[in-house]
């Protein structure tokens, strides 16, 4: 066993005494800071002299608190990483496709510890606008707008591929202005 992961068994072993959960609840902290800091460090001898310093006996520690720390750990982990996922829809980018830039949006899958799970781009649609103005000055330009019924069957595949995370929230970076229909609802 590592001996970062044992100092934070006897950490978790200690909680209401010397430590406590952190305000965010994923990780052990010091009640008092310990060597100028109420984390513990990531290198294993100023994490030691944290502990001892706490007056944990890191020394003592036995293999079902390493076991119940780990559990605890895991089942922290994996709620963060369901709970908090969310699908994020990027404002619209230019994505190169030959010698040529095609808005583009991102639909990505991002987990609680904010990893990409899955990811698809999404062309926008293109439209004609004949008030707007275009690189010239000139009245009339091809605009571009998120595809949304892409979008949405892109998230529709995204939840079905990975069905732990069918309740993410859906992030829209492009602040879209929701229908009346959806208003109505």
């Amino acid at each position: 066993m590592d001996k970062i992961t044992t100092i934070q068994a006897a950490m978790f072993a200690a909680l209401g005494q010397q430590t406590k959960i952190s305000r965010n609840g994923y990780s052990i902290v010091f009640i008092e800071p310990q060597c100028g800091r109420h984390d513990l460090s990531s290198d294993d001898d100023r994490a030691a002299a944290q502990a001892r310093n706490a007056g944990l006996d890191i020394d003592a520690v036995t293999a079902q608190q390493i076991e119940a720390y780990q559990a605890w750990y895991e089942r922290m982990y994996q709620d963060r990483r369901i709970n908090q996922a969310r699908i994020l829809i990027t404002r619209t980018f230019g994505m190169e496709r030959g010698r040529e830039l095609v808005p583009t949006n991102r639909v990505a899958l991002i987990d609680g510890w904010g990893c990409d799970i899955d990811s698809v781009a999404v062309p926008c649609r293109e439209y004609w606008d004949a008030t707007a103005r275009n690189r010239i000055g000139g009245v009339g330009a091809v605009c571009s707008e998120p595809d949304y019924e892409s979008i949405e069957r892109v998230i529709a595949g995204i939840r079905e591929c990975n069905p732990e995370f069918g309740a993410a929230r859906v992030q829209d970076n492009n602040q879209r202005k929701p229908t009346a229909a959806e208003c109505a609802n």
